[in-house]
C-alpha cells in the first residue's frame, strides 16, 4: 500500500508540473506571484527556512526554477512542500489532480 506521504509527493510534483508549464509562458508573472506570496506570508507572521532558498531560486534563471520544481531529488521534494506558487494552479486542474491520486 502506497504511502499518504509518497501520494502528496505525486499530487505536488503534477501541480508543479503545471506551474512549470506557465512558467515557461510567462516567467515574469510567475516569479512576480510567488515572491508576492512569500511577502504577504512574512508579513502574515509565517515563515521557515525554506522561504530564504526560494527567494534566492526565483531570483535565479527560469531553468533554475524549473530544475526544482520538476526535480526527483531529495531538496526538490523538500522546497516544494513550502512552495511559494500555492494559488497559481487553477481550481479545475488541482481538483482533476487530487482525483487521479486519491
Amino acid at each position: 500500500m502506497e504511502s499518504s506521504h509518497r501520494k502528496h509527493e505525486e499530487r505536488s510534483l503534477l501541480m508543479h508540473r503545471l506551474v512549470a508549464e506557465r512558467l515557461r509562458r510567462s516567467p515574469r508573472e510567475v516569479v512576480c506571484f510567488a515572491l508576492d506570496n512569500l511577502q504577504r506570508w512574512r508579513l502574515k507572521g509565517v515563515d521557515c527556512d525554506d522561504f530564504a532558498v526560494w527567494e534566492r531560486l526565483l531570483q535565479s534563471s527560469p531553468e533554475r526554477i524549473l530544475q526544482t520544481i520538476e526535480g526527483e531529488d531529495e531538496e526538490a521534494v523538500r522546497l516544494r512542500q513550502s512552495s511559494p506558487f500555492a494559488g497559481l494552479v487553477p481550481e479545475d486542474d488541482r481538483r482533476r489532480i487530487l482525483a487521479t491520486i486519491p
